[in-house]
């Protein structure tokens, strides 16, 4: 009897086991776009930048992961402001302009990556390009954006722009983008 009741018991868990991920084969798995998270010298010819678009991908790999990672997990958004941006990012898209090289850009892409994470922000609506240290792109997008300064995040709802916040956030950023987000920014 005893032995039975365990036997019920494992069978009730395995069942409520997550299932297995599908193997990820040669027809399944799509690689990475090559044109993702591409780099070109700096400027003084001793490292590299980051240009073009650019996914979480490049912040966890160095040299980008060694300034990513430590303000990544030393950033705490505020809980009280997260619950009220969340329901402000619903049918939100992000477009963000930023250089790997920036102090600003290294400051605030890994605090932006903590709020997103934290509001469950589907990445599919963030679209983020990587400018050179001249704030010029592979493409050109930052002129049609009207973007000088480095970060830049814009906001969109139904393709208008609500707003921006540009190069550094005050008080907060998850502040900003309730401000940006409810209409009460200056920007």
């Amino acid at each position: 009897m005893k032995y039975s009741f365990l036997i019920i018991a494992l069978v009730v868990l395995a069942s409520c086991a997550t299932p297995r991920q599908a193997p990820i084969t040669e027809n399944t798995h799509t690689g990475l776009d090559p044109n993702e998270n591409r780099e070109e010298a700096n400027q003084a010819g001793d490292g590299n930048v980051l240009i073009g678009p650019t996914t979480r991908v490049a912040f966890e790999q160095a040299p980008y992961s060694e300034w990513f990672h430590p303000m990544y997990l030393k950033y705490k958004p505020n809980e009280t402001i997260m619950e009220e941006l969340q329901p402000l990012l619903e049918g939100v898209s992000i477009k963000g302009y930023i250089g790997s090289w920036c102090l600003d850009s290294q400051r605030e892409v890994p605090r932006f990556f903590k709020i997103l994470d934290a509001a469950r922000f589907p990445y599919a609506r963030l679209e983020l390009i990587s400018l050179r240290e001249d704030k010029t792109s592979l493409a050109g997008e930052e002129k049609a954006d009207n973007v000088t300064a480095v970060p830049t995040f814009i906001f969109y709802k139904d393709g208008k722009e609500l707003g921006r916040i540009i190069e550094t956030a005050y008080p907060t950023l998850e502040m900003n983008m309730v401000q940006v987000l409810s209409g009460k920014s200056q920007n």
